[in-house]
């Protein structure tokens, strides 16, 4: 899998999956899905988010329900990766299977060094995120069948044709 380098989205605690994608743009229309990202929280981001950026979270980012229209609105977005100090576990599942890299902080007091808007590169195989002012942050290395899944673009393009 190669880096991911992209602007910082930094976000809380405990965000939920209604917050990143609110039940009023359910659709089997993607451009529907896509403007949902985030509206009820800040409609800005949406429109604002470029290919490649990553989220930067605290704990528990993706708690609730086990919908994956989150996931799909943040992959319409092509946001490139998630970071945080800790993921909802069904949510972490369902990126993984749509082939989302969700990486966690060795070190969950790292996050205070990254801000709003910096650009970062992330590399999910090496277990590291480098800020554009050359800060060095570790992550937790993912195991090799999730690895393996994020490199084939989800769970659904391992399987045999």
């Amino acid at each position: 899998m190669n880096e991911i380098t992209g602007r910082v989205w930094l976000f809380g605690d405990d965000m939920n999956t209604d917050v990143i994608h609110p039940p009023a743009f359910f659709s089997l229309d993607p451009e529907k899905v896509k403007r949902g990202l985030f509206h009820g929280y800040d409609p800005r981001i949406q429109a604002e988010v470029a290919p490649g950026d990553i989220f930067v979270a605290g704990k528990n980012f993706g708690c609730g329900s086990s919908r994956e229209t989150s996931i799909r609105a943040i992959k319409l977005n092509a946001v490139g990766a998630i970071v945080a100090v800790d993921f909802g576990r069904i949510f972490f599942r369902n990126a993984t299977n749509n082939g989302l890299p969700c990486l966690t902080f060795a070190d969950p007091a790292d996050l205070a060094a990254l801000r709003q808007g910096v650009r970062i590169t992330v590399n999910p195989v090496k277990g590291t995120l480098v800020t554009e002012d050359g800060v060095h942050i570790g992550l937790t290395i993912p195991g090799e069948f999730i690895q393996e899944i994020w490199a084939a673009g989800g769970l659904l393009n391992l399987l045999p044709g």
